[in-house]
């Protein structure tokens, strides 16, 4: 099992890295949506191709 990254949105769109916990991550899923944040959990490809395509986007404007 590969390491896990923690991404959260919240309502203005800004999104920020969460440090994950691997015996605790269901609950910070659930901190993060009673906050009213958009949490999503990445695998280290997941994460890369992620940064790649955001790149790609920042690329076009």
């Amino acid at each position: 099992m590969g390491k896990k990254y923690l991404f959260s949105e919240d309502a203005n769109g800004r999104s920020r890295e969460v440090k994950v916990d691997p015996k605790h991550l269901d609950r910070q899923m659930r901190d993060e949506r009673a906050a009213g944040r958009n949490p999503v959990v990445l695998d280290e490809d997941e994460r890369i191709r992620y940064g790649l395509l955001s790149q790609q986007l920042k690329g076009r404007r």
